[in-house]
């Protein structure tokens, strides 16, 4: 039994069809067939039932998919663990980090983490919505700082901050409704300025956006503060981005019926729960989690 036969056994189970098995492995459909047949004979068991058009699984099949399955799991695992490792050669270590994080939370900790250890590279990508997420998927982020947005079982994830949002304009903007709660009907016709989600495999819907409204994108927030400056259109931002603004008078808070005007968006730490961080990586998390200035 070798693991090349295992893979492809799975392969079949999961795609339904041999030559399907051989697409998902680049194999060819004669050597996925050799490879099940190889291990039938081995264990002088029929796993494939292929009198149907389709191979059907046996019942001994079933049993045995289940095992193997989960012994490539483990496996899949161990690499992964074994690459961490050696990436640790590289010295760098990457978050994705929401783009709403301008400042962002536990920053402290993270400076003292690094300036204790100078060979230490360090890697942020900024991101919105599935772009958070997204990084962890395709492995080019060690863990995210982001909301809840997208999580699943897939991740383990701590509340480590809350972000204030506020709806905003400039008070030129909707001079006679600076003040009290604007009735939905009043800002539909208005630009509400969105920031476009940053993934590009599974883009996230926007959420906390007017029904039937008029809305325009941009690709970061300091082009959405941009726009709101010059009285293009309004927006919910985290008061942070504002706050001198608000202060001074040049942008103002918004009421908006039967919507968020005003709230506070919790912010996670988080990483794959199927793959284990690399040494460096795990001790920040942790000192981001006890949320120590000395790690």
């Amino acid at each position: 039994m070798t693991h090349e036969q295992l893979r492809a056994f799975v392969a079949v189970v999961n795609c339904g069809s041999f030559r399907a098995a051989a697409n998902e492995l680049y194999k060819t459909q004669s050597s996925i067939s050799a490879a099940v047949r190889a291990l039938e004979d081995e264990f002088k068991l029929q796993l494939l039932d292929r009198s149907q058009y389709r191979p059907l699984v046996t019942a001994e099949g079933k049993q045995f998919y289940q095992q193997a399955a989960r012994l490539l799991k483990e496996t899949e695992a161990l690499e992964e663990l074994g690459h961490r490792l050696a990436d640790n050669l590289s010295e760098t270590l990457s978050i994705s980090l929401s783009a709403m994080c301008s400042e962002p939370p536990r920053l402290e900790v993270i400076r003292s983490f690094f300036a204790e250890r100078p060979r230490l590279r360090l890697n942020i990508f900024t991101e919105h919505l599935s772009g958070v997420l997204e990084q962890l998927e395709l492995d080019t982020a060690d863990f995210a700082i982001g909301p809840h947005t997208g999580l699943d079982e897939r991740y383990e994830s701590v509340e480590i901050s809350q972000l204030q949002m506020v709806t905003v304009a400039t008070k030129e903007y909707l001079p006679s409704r600076s003040e009290g709660e604007i009735p939905q009907s009043v800002l539909r016709g208005s630009p509400q300025i969105l920031t476009t989600d940053t993934g590009s495999r599974a883009p996230f819907q926007h959420v906390n956006v007017i029904p039937g409204g008029r809305v325009w994108y941009v690709s970061d927030y300091q082009m959405k503060k941009t726009l709101l400056m010059m009285g293009m259109g309004w927006s919910r931002v985290p008061i942070h981005m504002v706050a001198s603004e608000l202060e001074q008078g040049t942008l103002i808070q918004l009421q908006v019926e039967n919507f968020p005007s005003e709230s506070w968006m919790p912010i996670y730490l988080i990483r794959r729960r199927d793959r284990p961080l690399s040494l460096e990586a795990n001790e920040l998390w942790d000192a981001m989690l006890k949320g120590d200035r000395t790690a």
